[in-house]
């Protein structure tokens, strides 16, 4: 099936999962002691990264209030400078695994 065909409903679905997501991110944001300004910006720039890649019906997106306590921890450990560096290792740390299967 062509992206094309789908990109209606997926860009419909990605905006439900965008509104879902932003106040969700803010939460994580506030309860890990980072300001909510950064929690904003993860839901929108996170929504708009998602709403553009090809996804599967398996691919879940957007945050979960599990991620609270590890937010929390690397900043008290870390502080907040580290964060940006720290989210993006983990990124490339998943594209690798994905790239390895």
């Amino acid at each position: 099936m062509n992206r094309f065909t789908t990109f209606r409903a997926d860009f419909a679905a990605s905006l439900v999962v965008f509104l879902v997501a932003v106040p969700l991110c803010v939460g994580v944001a506030v309860a890990s002691g980072v300001p909510a300004e950064l929690g904003l910006v993860t839901g929108i720039v996170g929504g708009l990264l998602t709403g553009l890649l090809p996804g599967s019906s398996l691919q879940v997106s957007g945050p979960a209030a599990g991620l609270t306590v590890l937010v929390f921890e690397a900043v008290k450990e870390y502080g907040v400078g580290a964060l940006g560096a720290l989210v993006l290792a983990a990124g490339v740390l998943q594209l690798a695994m994905g790239a390895l299967k």
